[in-house]
């Protein structure tokens, strides 16, 4: 960074290298395009956080936007947060849970409902809100379930409940239960991803703080 003046001010970016031949070919084919769109995003920042705007804003090319599909974050497997009192408390009797999380970046929402949309999709209704969580659900013949979106500490969580109601139902969830944490880890990361990407960019936070 260099003055430019009393209002002014020129800030560089300058990477030099000396790479064996498989880094130059790495850096080739996937390292150079991410590192340009990241040294961009930062300057972007960087005039957001100056003057509230970047003009014209950088755009993450095609390659990019792939590598950052497939490296995104996959959610965890957890135990049933105590804090989802909610989906602790739905069943008298529980006969599955399961729960998987992910941290919440800088600038996501920590509103439960802004989580919602994840399972709405499905027609699940809301059956209950409290503090930081929201439980959908609905009552079947073969079985009951709720679905907890709690957002907390940092993290969003979603969980699974469920009541079985006779053998038919017991089958019936021996074989959704192999499906269903696929389906429950796709939506918590695609929707994880969608609002991150939502999210006001570390130059447009400090704006606003400014």
């Amino acid at each position: 960074m260099r003055p430019e003046g009393p209002d002014s001010c020129r800030v560089e970016h300058v990477l030099e290298s000396r790479l064996p031949l498989g880094e130059r070919l790495r850096w080739s084919l996937a390292v150079r395009a991410v590192h340009r769109t990241v040294v961009a995003e930062l300057f972007d920042n960087i005039e957001r956080a100056a003057t509230g705007r970047a003009l014209p804003p950088a755009r993450r090319p095609l390659r990019v936007r792939l590598f950052h599909r497939l490296r995104w974050e996959r959610p965890r497997a957890v135990p049933l947060p105590a804090a989802a009192h909610l989906a602790q408390r739905a069943f008298s009797r529980t006969d599955f849970q399961d729960a998987w999380q992910m941290e919440l970046l800088p600038g996501m929402p920590t509103e439960p409902e802004a989580w919602e949309g994840m399972l709405r999709g499905a027609s699940f209704p809301v059956v209950g809100r409290a503090g930081g969580e929201i439980l959908l659900g609905e009552d079947a013949r073969p079985l009951d379930f709720r679905a907890s979106i709690l957002v907390a500490d940092g993290r969003v969580t979603l969980g699974t409940v469920a009541r079985l109601h006779h053998p038919a139902g017991r089958l019936y969830f021996a074989l959704v239960r192999h499906l269903h944490p696929f389906m429950a880890r796709t939506m918590l990361r695609r929707t994880h991803r969608r609002l991150a990407l939502a999210a006001p960019s570390a130059g447009e936070r400090e704006a606003a703080r400014g």
